[in-house]
């Protein structure tokens, strides 16, 4: 994602504050949900995102799906809480690696 060509990959550009691993690994988890990883009203949220029709941004402050990413945040935020510190700091190293590497095989 180094040249986004399409307003989605922009966006998710955007998102990721210009880094092109975290932009493509936004990209893929979105692929995931129009595949229909998570059910069919984030895929056909997702599939809406991937075609351009709207942005994340917008989609999160929807009656339709702010509640819902709400939902997934609390959640998220409460595994997250029971991490320990050693566990954390290795999911966060390892989700760095991740989008490093795909930064620099990008270009």
């Amino acid at each position: 994602m180094t040249d986004p060509e399409t307003e989605p990959e922009r966006q998710l550009l955007d998102l990721a504050e210009g880094e092109n691993g975290l932009a493509k690994i936004l990209h893929a988890s979105l692929e995931r949900l129009r595949d229909g990883a998570a059910g069919t009203d984030l895929q056909e949220m997702a599939r809406d995102v991937l075609a351009g029709h709207t942005d994340l941004r917008q989609i999160a402050v929807t009656d339709a799906y702010g509640p819902m990413f709400l939902d997934q945040f609390h959640r998220f935020k409460e595994w997250e809480e029971h991490l320990d510190p050693d566990e954390r700091r290795r999911l966060t190293d390892e989700a760095t690696a991740v989008a490093q590497e795909i930064d620099r095989t990008a270009d």
